[in-house]
């Protein structure tokens, strides 16, 4: 694509808008009527060339084109004022494009650079919109799976857009699937817990815990999760719990609060049914007509739209914001998997930094519900087990310990997704270790070997399961065994 080219006779290039890896954007005019329209160009050679062998590329180029042509399919039949128009599909030489509704304005995340945290209502006036956009394509079984700030532009006059399709799930069972480009598509900091574990079913609870990131971050002026020396950020958006927003700021309303911690829960059955479930919490906060601009000025200004006569709702619409906390939600007997979770957390902090104590007593306690209530294959009730396990073979009580690996081993042996392979690999490899007080250290060496070449067979191993490897591998060499597993214990090494 270059600056002047003449697309299907009818779209004259301008210039380039922005470019990315598979990508670029680039501003053009509609010469039948004059508007100018973005036109969004799949970039074949520039991200397959020179990386792959030739199969590879040409598999990866038949991929991308799919998924192309997937999102103008998608776009087509997404009609709201939140999502910018299809106008045409078409190629310029092999390259195919898609000319869309040209949106003036800027990105949410120059919006934010630029001034953070947001005023109340001109935070709930983007989410309100993203909301919609959003509530809009899941009823038409379509998750977005890529919500960021970079992904929503606030135009000129206020409205907001939902942009970039490109890596939209379908939900329709039929769908064909693409893999090639990815196990994981989404963008870092923004990722739901499942997308982060590799999960393959794909919900609409994805979106959800990507607009309660991006509502955060509005409402904070920060992420819930950021990198630290000792812990990454990924790790955290799995494992823990997000902030309150009302510890950063206690200004902000209960609901709010309440809302936010649902949205971010850890588990996709936790958070929200749907969009329109808590939507009318957003709408309570917004501005209406006559309300004073925020101070000092936004622009462009989120909350005109709904300020300005004829463009909204009346005062006398609005629902009234509570004085107090929203009444408590009815929760099962005991506790949900969120509570259940952070118990876990908990537990395995106090076993890290203590050893065994009433945080794990408390956990063996819980364990047995967990595991009715949810079944064994449930992510939380495998780490509640590997952590109970490890609290039992750290006081001593190997037996128990050992039934406690082997019950994870086989409830997940079989479990094809990322996380619960991990545990299982986890689970065995504590196997192994309870075989050597039992005095069978031939058999440790056979089972501790086996799970490390299954390891190294993972795209990446985690820093807690290769911590297991080489605890292990310690006490096999103190035996007398260091011989029989320096090879696999060099490979881990290098890895």
């Amino acid at each position: 694509m270059e600056a002047g080219a003449l697309l299907d006779g009818r779209y004259e290039v301008d210039g380039p808008l922005d470019q990315g890896g598979m990508g670029s954007i680039w501003k053009a005019t509609d010469t039948e009527t004059g508007e100018t329209v973005a036109v969004k160009v799949l970039r074949l050679d520039a991200y397959t060339q020179g990386r792959y062998s030739p199969a590879e590329r040409t598999r990866r180029r038949v991929e991308m084109l799919k998924r192309f042509e997937r999102e103008g399919a998608i776009l087509e039949e997404l009609d709201h004022p939140a999502i910018p128009r299809l106008l045409h599909r078409g190629y310029h030489g092999e390259e195919p494009y898609l000319v869309m509704e040209f949106v003036d304005g800027d990105t949410l995340r120059e919006f934010l650079d630029r001034r953070r945290p947001l005023p109340l209502d001109a935070a709930c006036a983007i989410v309100a919109q993203v909301a919609a956009a959003l509530s809009h394509a899941h009823t038409r079984g379509v998750v977005h799976r890529d919500l960021k700030p970079g992904n929503i532009v606030i135009a000129a006059d206020g409205t907001v857009k939902l942009l970039d399709f490109g890596i939209a799930y379908l939900t329709d069972p039929d769908a064909t699937r693409y893999t090639v480009l990815g196990a994981t598509p989404g963008s870092a900091g923004y990722m739901a817990p499942e997308q982060l574990r590799g999960q393959q079913e794909v919900t609409a609870a994805v979106d959800l815990y990507a607009l309660g990131c991006v509502f955060f971050e509005l409402l904070t002026g920060q992420a819930p999760f950021d990198d630290k020396p000792d812990r990454n950020r990924d790790t955290q958006h799995i494992e823990d719990l997000p902030p309150r927003i009302q510890d950063i700021n206690a200004g902000l309303p209960d609901e709010l609060d309440e809302l936010l911690w649902d949205l971010l829960a850890k588990f996709p059955a936790e958070r929200p049914g749907s969009i329109e479930s808590f939507l009318p919490i957003v709408h309570r906060h917004l501005p209406v007509v006559g309300d004073p601009a925020p101070e000092p000025e936004l622009d462009p200004d989120p909350t005109r739209r709904y300020r300005s006569p004829g463009r909204c709702r009346s005062v006398a619409d609005r629902s009234p914001v509570p004085s107090a906390r929203r009444p408590v939600r009815r929760r099962r007997a005991w506790m949900g998997r969120q509570e259940f979770a952070a118990q876990v957390l908990q537990a395995r902090a106090e076993l890290d930094r203590d050893g065994p104590g009433p945080a794990c007593e408390r956990l063996v306690e819980k364990l047995p519900q967990a595991v009715t209530d949810w079944g064994a294959r449930e992510p939380v009730v495998s780490d509640a087990q590997l952590v109970c396990a490890d609290a039992a073979r750290l006081d001593g009580q190997i037996r128990a310990a050992k039934q406690l690996y082997e019950q994870v081993v086989a409830a997940l042996g079989e479990v094809e997704d990322r996380m619960s392979r991990e545990f299982a690999l986890e689970a065995r490899l504590g196997v192994a270790e309870c075989m050597v007080p039992e005095g069978d250290v031939p058999s440790a060496v056979s089972s501790w070997s086996a799970a490390v070449a299954d390891v190294l067979n993972l795209d990446r191993i985690p820093d807690r399961l290769r911590a297991r490897c080489r605890e292990v591998s310690l006490e096999l060499a103190e035996r007398g065994y260091e011989a029989q597993i320096s090879g696999l214990v060099t490979e881990l090494e290098k890895r």
